[in-house]
């Protein structure tokens, strides 16, 4: 529960801060007018009639005046890179160490350069 009421309410907090929760009191007034225009004629004709744009309603009004005196928030984004606190400005590269084994032909180790020793063969 304590959780949920903590991503509830940072939703609700993010809604508002962008302006979405504006968006939501428009979906809320169609939602009405629908509802209100159908009980006086069809399903189809109240939809058209709501989106239509001739008749709006006080909610609809108050969203589009909110919208028109809400300035548009411009953020200045710079191409410098951002550092964080805990984060080193120079990249971290680690070189393996040379590779020096005897008898070794190259770095992978699968050519031999001694001859392998086999006793003599008897007879």
């Amino acid at each position: 529960m304590h959780r949920r009421f903590k991503v509830l309410t940072l939703c609700l907090a993010w809604l508002c801060a962008n302006g979405a929760m504006w968006d939501a009191v428009q979906v809320f007034a169609w939602g009405k007018m629908i509802r209100d225009y159908s009980q006086i004629m069809s399903f189809t004709q109240a939809v058209q009639k709501t989106f239509d744009g001739s008749g709006s309603c006080y909610f609809c009004a108050v969203v589009d005046d909110v919208k028109a005196n809400t300035p548009a928030q411009q953020v200045e984004r710079s191409h410098e890179r951002v550092l964080l606190a805990l984060q080193t400005s120079e990249e971290f590269l680690m070189n393996a160490p040379a590779f020096a084994w005897p008898g070794v032909a190259h770095d992978s180790g699968l050519t031999r350069t001694d001859p392998v020793p086999v006793p003599p063969p008897r007879c």
